[in-house]
C-alpha cells in the first residue's frame, strides 16, 4: 500500500470516529437505539480497519530509534497471543453479545463514563479481531486459508445478535423504552438489528471477499 493510500486510510479513520462520537451521531443515540448501534458498529469495524490498514507500527520504525523499536517489539510480544484467530474471535464474540445482554448497556446510557468504556471497549475489541485479517508489523502473517475461515466463521455472528434483538417482543432497554412509545421503541429496535446485520455483515463479508481475492492472486503469483 502506497504511502498516500496510507495516509488516506489513517484520515479515515480519524474523521470517521469524529462523526460516529461528536455531532448528530451521537445526539441522536441518545434517543435512538438504531443510531447507537450506528456508532457501535462503526467503532467495531470501520476505524479499527482504516486504522490497522495506515500501518502505525511502520511510521513508528521511521521515527523512533532502533533501541526504542526492539524493546517496543520485546516488551509487547506477549500480547501477541490476543492477535491469533481463537482468542480474537473468542473476545469478538465476548464483546459483541456481552455488551448487548449484560447491564453494560443500559448502563452506559444512565452514565457518561461507563459509556466512554463501552465505546473504548468496541475499539480494542474491534482491533484484536481485524489484527489476524490485516496482520500488520511487527505480527507474523497469517495465512491466507485461516485468514478465510476466520471471517467465513465471524459472519454469522451479527446476523445471529440482530436476529436475536429483532425477535424481542419489548424493548430490551428501558432508556428507549422511557424516550419513545412501545411501537417506535420496538421499530427503532428491529432497525438496530438491520444496521448490525447489513452494515456489520457488509464489513465482514468485503473483507473475506478481499482476503479470498489477495489469496488468489498470491497462489498465481507462486505457481
Amino acid at each position: 500500500m502506497s504511502p498516500r493510500a496510507r495516509f488516506a486510510c489513517a484520515a479515515g479513520a480519524a474523521g470517521t470516529a469524529t462523526a460516529a462520537l461528536c455531532g448528530p451521531v451521537d445526539r441522536l443515540a441518545d434517543a435512538s437505539f438504531a443510531w447507537h448501534m450506528t456508532q457501535h458498529v462503526v467503532l467495531l469495524f470501520a476505524v479499527p480497519l482504516l486504522a490497522l490498514l495506515a500501518r502505525p507500527f511502520d511510521l513508528f520504525t521511521r521515527i523512533a530509534a532502533k533501541e526504542t523499536v526492539a524493546v517496543f517489539v520485546r516488551r509487547t510480544k506477549p500480547l501477541h497471543v490476543l492477535a491469533s484467530p481463537p482468542v480474537a474471535y473468542a473476545l469478538f464474540v465476548a464483546a459483541l453479545w456481552g455488551t448487548h445482554f449484560t447491564p453494560l448497556y443500559q448502563l452506559a446510557l444512565e452514565r457518561p463514563w461507563v459509556h466512554v468504556c463501552e465505546h473504548a471497549l468496541y475499539l480494542t475489541a474491534g482491533t484484536i479481531f481485524w489484527l489476524p485479517v490485516v496482520s500488520p508489523p511487527p505480527l507474523r502473517p497469517v495465512s491466507y486459508p485461516i485468514r478465510a475461515f476466520y471471517l467465513f466463521a465471524a459472519l454469522p455472528q451479527g446476523a445471529l445478535l440482530a436476529a436475536t434483538i429483532s425477535s424481542a417482543r419489548t424493548p430490551l432497554y428501558a432508556h428507549y423504552a422511557a424516550v419513545e412509545p412501545l411501537g417506535r421503541a420496538l421499530a427503532d429496535q428491529q432497525n438496530a438489528a438491520a444496521v448490525m446485520w447489513i452494515a456489520g455483515g457488509f464489513a465482514i463479508f468485503i473483507a473475506l471477499l478481499s482476503t479470498l481475492g489477495v489469496w488468489a492472486a498470491h497462489e498465481a503469483a507462486t505457481t
